[in-house]
């Protein structure tokens, strides 16, 4: 892992806490997409759910 830090900051000629603060930007970026995703797919569920009808009693 160590490595791949010190590539990553040679690599982007940058200081390594800039590569830590690139790596948790994308992290971040990541985790806002699923949750975005989980919370359309949650209200898409919840639609389907809505527009189903009960059957008829007797």
């Amino acid at each position: 892992m160590r490595t791949l830090y010190e590539e990553l900051v040679k690599d982007m000629n940058v200081s390594g806490a800039e590569v830590l603060r690139e790596a948790i930007r994308e992290l971040h970026k990541r985790e806002s997409r699923r949750k975005a995703r989980e919370t359309a797919k949650q209200a898409a569920m919840n639609a389907s759910a809505e527009t189903r009808e009960l059957p008829k009693a007797g």
